[in-house]
């Protein structure tokens, strides 16, 4: 007789199957509960999605705030948008006088007061119209509604128009023939909260509030309120990093808000021309993970150098050749400080393809090519970076932070050339050994003479040795 033995738990699991979980009345209506309260949850889900594909200003990510800090992130001066609504009549008191006057000196501006209303109605009316697609452009619901969210957005709207305005490049900050001259003090916060992610109102309501303003059609009020926008901001920096465009360049294109067309006027049109790699460095570049290239310091042993190359605008044309890394000089102080980091923000948020991360891949070289204060030394030396900051320890320290757990996509690395012929050439010994002559001689001329001076006697010597033996003979 055939015995069969079987595991533990085997023969249970054959001969007697397990009895079915039987549920009580209770457990069914709490089960019920349940499965309303996911449906619900995947709604929002539903919601939240439908509104990522329209949002263009976000909350920053609180792994970014966490590494830099709440305050580069958050307005000093003035409150734009619904984010810090709540704070205007706190924190931001001065400031809203400021908007109340700056609006009412536009609002009475050549109108008798029949105008006045008419104007101030005309702007709520449209932005009515408007409310529900300004709306989707806020990655969070806010509590403002009603007519305090049309004032908010017409008062912001206006505040900024008559500032870019008044203010812009080539403009004088005290003009006689204007009121505005009395805020000037308070414009160079304003340079910096205006181009905060958190702190933004769509670029289309200044459009609208433009044209209706200057009685021209939307589409004329683009361009004009760009260039005006782009200017403004240029007067605020210390070196022009703008891209110089013509007007059929921008035409057509899509604004998001002030942050994303400073951000858009920073990027060359031909930063992305002949860099993309063929499909077996970018499989190399995926393998290995997070894009990486060593600190200046390894570099230089290797015998790879940082040369300062004159640009036309941007500071992100970064070119590695012929063992030489070319940048255009960018000088960080607390504007730029808060313009890098918001630009990583908006990006790090925005997942539209044709957006390139193009700032958080230069934050990213940054963050390998410095370590300590003593490469940013060398990088002030070499005149790529002015720093403006305390020191450069506070310079190394916050180049560190902008680059940390940024997310990137290969596909639109536009760096991912240069990573990789850097790291080509820093893995060849023998640029190692011909680096590691040049130090040793070539850095030192005494010592390059004197080797020189005996390569000179041995030659000598060999050739009189050669003669006399010639003579002899």
């Amino acid at each position: 007789m055939e015995i069969t033995i079987y595991e533990e738990g085997e023969s249970s699991r054959f001969n007697y199957p397990e009895p079915i979980r039987e549920f009580t009345e209770v457990e069914r209506n709490n089960l019920k509960k349940q499965v309303t309260i996911y449906a619900g949850e995947a709604e929002k889900l539903k919601e939240e999605a439908q509104r990522g594909s329209t949002s263009c200003i976000y909350r920053v990510l609180p792994q970014l705030k966490e590494s830099n800090g709440d305050s580069l992130y958050e307005p000093n001066k003035v409150s734009i948008g619904p984010y810090y609504y709540k704070l205007r009549n706190e924190k931001f008191k001065m400031a809203e006088d400021c908007k109340k006057k700056c609006f009412g000196s536009w609002l009475v501006k050549n109108r008798d007061q029949d105008m006045q209303i008419n104007t101030y109605m005309s702007c709520l009316q449209r932005i009515s119209k408007l409310e529900v697609k300004i709306r989707k452009c806020y990655s969070e619901e806010f509590e403002v509604a009603g007519i305090e969210f049309l004032e908010m957005m017409v008062v912001d709207a206006c505040f900024i128009i008559e500032i870019i305005e008044m203010f812009g490049f080539g403009k004088k900050f005290y003009n006689r023939e204007s009121d505005l001259g009395a805020l000037a003090w308070m414009v160079p916060y304003f340079y910096r909260d205006f181009l905060l992610l958190e702190n933004q109102i769509p670029f289309f309501v200044l459009e609208e509030i433009y044209a209706l303003t200057h009685n021209i059609s939307v589409k004329e009020s683009t361009l004009t309120l760009q260039v005006a926008a782009v200017e403004f901001f240029a007067k605020g920096m210390k070196r022009f990093y703008f891209t110089r465009w013509d007007n059929h360049e921008m035409d057509g294109v899509l604004v998001s808000h002030l942050l994303d067309l400073v951000r858009r006027s920073l990027i060359p049109s031909n930063i992305g021309q002949g860099l993309i790699p063929s499909n077996i460095v970018r499989e190399e570049i995926v393998m290995l993970g997070r894009p990486f290239i060593h600190c200046i310091s390894k570099l230089q042993l290797a015998g790879i150098k940082v040369s300062l190359v004159m640009a036309d605008s941007s500071f992100l044309g970064v070119k590695f050749k012929k063992g030489v890394i070319e940048m255009p000089n960018i000088a960080i102080d607390d504007l730029t400080r808060c313009l890098l980091l918001n630009c990583v923000a908006f990006e790090q948020c925005q997942f539209v393809p044709i957006s390139r991360r193009y700032f958080s891949v230069y934050a990213t070289f940054l963050d390998c090519l410095v370590n300590t204060k003593e490469d940013v030394e060398y990088l002030r030396e070499r005149n790529v970076i002015d720093n403006y900051l305390t020191d450069d320890s506070e310079l190394a320290g916050f180049i560190n932070r902008v680059g940390k757990d940024l997310v990137l996509d290969y596909d639109d690395f536009y760096m991912v050339q240069l990573f990789e012929d850097v790291d080509r050439h820093y893995r060849n010994r023998w640029k190692w050994k011909w680096a590691s002559f040049e130090r040793e001689y070539f850095d030192k001329p005494w010592l390059l003479l004197s080797a020189a001076g005996g390569i000179l006697l041995v030659v000598a010597t060999s050739v009189q040795a050669v003669m006399a033996f010639l003579t002899y003979k």
